[in-house]
């Protein structure tokens, strides 16, 4: 049965009962299309015209439906291309399922971004077969908009409010943005001399960070009151440049090289807004639209405006806070030992990198000491809750706590069991990580209260961790903890971490333990000193930004003549030294 003369069909039919088939789909709010079985376009009423741009449906049948899809740029929510194929009306043609499709298109000559809900039905011949499909085009742009930004303000919020290093925040909430919100997001803040500082540009690609940075070359140390960013620092005023012209580049550019990198970023839509406090501008936001080819609009400008307005809050805390974090760290520095201490039998090195960098510096609860006791000598690590003074202060009780514990019981596990009840008296709830070690002739005796935990990595490159891990401390009052005795290689060097080591950022990543292991067994055999220095530049050369968290990691090796006498005596992995 044809297509035309089914539709002629139906028309007879309504007309029987009164109204006719294009008069009831033409009052409809959803566009909707029928298409036959040779992929033509055989009905769409006044909607679907409007939608797609065409003033009858005798000019939409005379462009190829492909080629009208080529007007746009077509993804699925997840941002996935998406292409004819993938239309359910399409793919119910081919004898396929055809789920309905949301979809967000974005018109490649005016830039307007739109999201479709697609569902598809077929018609069937007397013999059965589908000859053609009819698709209902649901508009869902005001509503799928608006969840999107109240989804993302809700996240950027959560992220703004979670930490005082307000630089390292920033970046995570710029990297979230693209290509959520735009395929560019920049963020710069200004000094106390009034430069502006860059503190991230965001793109998905990774290579296009290079073409940032020779960009970023061509930023004057004093913005320029009178065009772009400088113009909005001065005035608080937000600026859209909805369609960037090759004038406007022209204007902006410091020089040929400048010009044609601009031209290279492919510029449709800028949107610039102050992150300003009721009292001053402490920077600006960036949004560029490029490959997208969205264009922004005054609704965009609201929502930016809003972002940075959550961003401002968070900056200007963090600043408000810096001298009391510059004092806890301080604090927290003399909680650590001074040196590293000379343990008869074993090589020993400590690296520790706090978080930040001046003039704020955001004080983690790292910690570390070797506590030496009648049965041999013990290592402990650990990470308290929270940051600064408090943080400190949970610091100085599990060091001290410890080494005072130690000299009347040195078994790892009982020490983290009476510093759980130390912390359990404290008046707010105070969750703790420690691993702690005694040192053996041929191994360890080792417990782990939720902490990372020890890991051994052979002459040879192997790697494994040591023990199982157990309740972190400070949650529980009834939980007992119970040491293992491990035996460990005599030329394997433990090492002893906090988690600050595997989530130090890079290029929109962690560090991760992949990398961590991998490192260990690039430097298998090393020294511990050397393992730690190697690490250190490793870790220094992949961070982007300020650390997030502090680090401190532990490095020991048995002595080789004390490695073979443990060996020719056949210790117990926990026998003392």
């Amino acid at each position: 049965m044809s297509a035309p003369r089914t539709l002629a069909q139906l028309e007879v039919a309504l007309r029987g009962r009164g109204r006719g088939l294009e008069e009831i789909l033409d009052v409809l709010g959803e566009a909707v299309t029928i298409r036959d079985r040779e992929d033509r376009i055989v009905y769409a009423n006044r909607a679907a015209l409007d939608q797609m741009g065409f003033a009858s449906l005798q000019e939409l049948q005379r462009r190829p439906a492909a080629s009208i899809m080529q007007d746009y740029v077509v993804s699925d929510e997840d941002g996935h291309d998406l292409t004819m194929d993938d239309i359910p009306s399409v793919r119910l043609l081919r004898g396929e399922p055809a789920e309905p499709l949301l979809m967000r298109t974005v018109h490649r000559a005016t830039g307007d971004l739109s999201w479709m809900v697609l569902k598809a039905s077929g018609l069937h011949g007397e013999d059965g077969e589908i000859f053609a499909t009819v698709m209902i085009i649901e508009d869902v742009t005001a509503v799928k908009t608006a969840e999107l930004r109240s989804r993302f303000l809700a996240d950027a919020g959560r992220q703004l409010a979670s930490s005082l290093d307000y630089a390292q925040t920033l970046k995570n909430v710029a990297w979230a943005a693209v290509p959520r919100i735009a395929d560019w997001c920049g963020v710069d803040l200004l000094d106390e001399r009034g430069r502006l500082q860059r503190v991230v540009a965001a793109h998905p690609d990774p290579a296009k960070h290079a073409l940032a940075q020779r960009l970023r070359e061509f930023q004057p140390a004093q913005p320029d009151p009178q065009q772009g960013v400088g113009r909005v620092v001065h005035s608080g005023t937000s600026e859209l440049y909805a369609d960037v012209t090759d004038e406007m580049l022209v204007g902006a550019a410091a020089g040929e090289e400048h010009l044609r990198l601009l031209r290279e970023l492919g510029m449709r839509s800028v949107l610039i807004v102050a992150i300003r406090t009721p009292a001053r501008t402490l920077g600006t936001m960036t949004l560029v639209s490029a490959e997208s080819a969205r264009r922004f609009s005054d609704d965009d400008v609201r929502f930016a405006e809003q972002l940075a307005d959550r961003a401002a809050v968070a900056v200007e805390n963090a600043r408000l806070y810096a001298t009391q974090t510059r004092t806890a760290v301080t604090l927290q520095r003399s909680l650590l030992p001074e040196t590293v201490p000379d343990v008869p039998g074993w090589q020993v090195a400590a690296l520790y990198r706090p978080a930040g960098t001046d003039p704020l510096v955001v004080v983690g609860g790292d910690f570390y000491d070797f506590l030496e006791t009648g049965e041999g000598w013990l290592v402990i690590i650990g990470d308290v809750t929270g940051k600064g003074v408090p943080a400190a202060a949970l610091t100085s009780l599990m060091r001290h706590g410890a080494r005072f514990i130690s000299q009347t019981d040195a078994r790892p596990a009982s020490i983290l069991q009476r510093l759980n009840s130390a912390l359990r008296d404290q008046s707010a709830l105070s969750p703790c990580t420690a691993l702690c070690l005694r040192l053996g002739d041929a191994g360890i005796t080792s417990c782990s209260a939720g902490h990372p935990m020890a890991i051994a990595v052979t002459a040879e490159g192997e790697v494994r961790e040591l023990g199982s891990p157990q309740l972190l401390l400070g949650v529980s009052g009834s939980h007992e903890w119970h040491d293992e005795d491990i035996a460990v290689e005599h030329d394997a060097t433990i090492v002893l971490h906090t988690d600050g080591i595997t989530d130090v950022r890079g290029e929109g990543t962690r560090f991760g333990e992949v990398r961590l292991h991998a490192l260990l067994r690039r430097n298998a055999g090393c020294s511990p000193d050397e393992l730690l220095r190697r690490m250190n530049a490793e870790l220094a050369d992949f961070q982007v930004g300020a650390l997030a968290d502090d680090t401190a990691v532990i490095a020991l090796r048995r002595e080789p003549a004390f490695a073979e006498a443990g060996a020719s005596r056949g210790s117990e992995p926990g026998a003392a030294a």
